[in-house]
């Protein structure tokens, strides 16, 4: 009889964790090699999406990482790698493509108009654009902050919140590249 209500409870307790809502505040809480920040500045990143309006609900969070490091960028200088995320939740798939399409016409830093799956130079911060059917997840960081703990990070957030049909931009410094869920896994 214990062995049954054990094996009840651990299905219970299971299907609980696999039905949690899928948020960024959630999986922020789960990096363990990154702490949440209280406050950040988000600036103009976003405004493509949220100046329209179109959203229902629009989460915000960012997370520092516990250890430092340098790189090119830095200038030798040691950082500590901070990621700020989104995440839009529309009411219908139009609303969500109706936000998409103010995305692609006026794409951050510089309002530069892209085209869908064409790769492209521009000036920008590295980031990544997961575009789900009600959803847009997006995380960013400085070009001055990349490091391992962000290539690993992207590869979570597209295990996460992508599918594999999943549009996905993801951006480097100066780079935009339309990209899969499995190309980022598979990303040396």
């Amino acid at each position: 009889m214990r062995i049954l209500i054990t094996i009840l409870t651990f299905s219970l307790l299971t299907a609980f964790h696999n039905r949690q809502e899928k948020t960024i505040l959630n999986f922020a809480s789960e990096q363990t090699d990154f702490e949440i920040l209280q406050s950040f500045k988000a600036g103009y990143f976003v405004n493509s999406i949220e100046n329209h309006e179109l959203h229902d609900k629009k989460y915000e969070i960012a997370i520092k990482a516990k250890k430092s490091h340098s790189n090119k960028n830095s200038y030798d200088k040691t950082v500590y790698t901070r990621i700020q995320m989104w995440q839009f939740d529309f009411g219908t798939t139009e609303k969500r493509i109706q936000a998409t399409d103010s995305l692609l016409n006026c794409f951050p830093n510089d309002c530069a108009k892209i085209k869908r799956q064409i790769d492209q130079g521009l000036k920008i911060t590295p980031s990544i654009w997961i575009i789900e059917d009600k959803t847009i997840y997006i995380a960013r960081t400085a070009c001055e902050q990349v490091d391992d703990k962000w290539t690993e990070f992207k590869g979570e957030f597209a295990d996460s919140f992508a599918d594999n049909s999943t549009e996905i931009i993801v951006t480097e410094c100066g780079k935009l590249t339309w990209t899969t869920k499995e190309k980022i896994k598979n990303a040396p």
